[in-house]
């Protein structure tokens, strides 16, 4: 019942906070399927959102791999799948891990102007708070490539209001 909860009900990189919070371990079971309460994944959507922006995080640009195979890189649900967001393009972003659960946590957030919003209520005083968090207030996201769909009004409307916290930080002046 907790897995089924944790599914419909936050993303999957909430699930092991929210499990060692209150401190429960869940066993892997499986074959677990509950056909009338999940919809199933589209498994292609991860590669074609990192396609669309080119296997490069839309917020800082990290683009590691080993070999060929990229390292450290996701596909974002805007609009989460736990609420009804759809496996679709318009609805990802290619992101690190770091920016991912920021993102996540509503500590990032994505504009109108597709600028990266920053919270005013995230606190970080370190070099790399300042570099890989604050500095990205007001830039533009990066991609998605020429004819791959740009994330959607309607997902970006529902992560400002349901997600992130707060008011945005202004742009840092250069």
């Amino acid at each position: 019942m907790a897995r089924v909860l944790l599914d419909l009900n936050f993303p999957p990189s909430f699930h092991c906070d929210l499990c060692e919070a209150v401190g429960l371990e869940l066993e892997p079971t499986e074959g677990e399927q509950f056909p009338a309460v999940r919809r199933r994944r589209d498994p292609r959507m991860r590669e074609q959102v990192l396609t669309a922006y080119e296997y490069r995080c839309a917020f800082c640009g990290y683009d590691g791999r080993i070999g060929i195979v990229p390292v450290g890189l996701e596909a974002a649900h805007v609009r989460w799948w736990a609420f009804d967001g759809p496996d679709d393009v318009d609805n990802g972003l290619c992101l690190c891990s770091l920016h991912h659960k920021l993102f996540d946590k509503g500590v990032l957030g994505i504009g109108d102007s597709h600028r990266i919003l920053v919270s005013q209520r995230f606190v970080g005083h370190s070099p790399a708070a300042r570099e890989h968090v604050i500095a990205l207030a007001g830039r533009p996201l990066i991609g998605p490539q020429p004819g791959a769909r740009s994330v959607a009004a309607v997902h970006r409307s529902w992560h400002t209001s349901q997600v992130f916290h707060g008011s945005p930080r202004p742009a840092p002046v250069a």
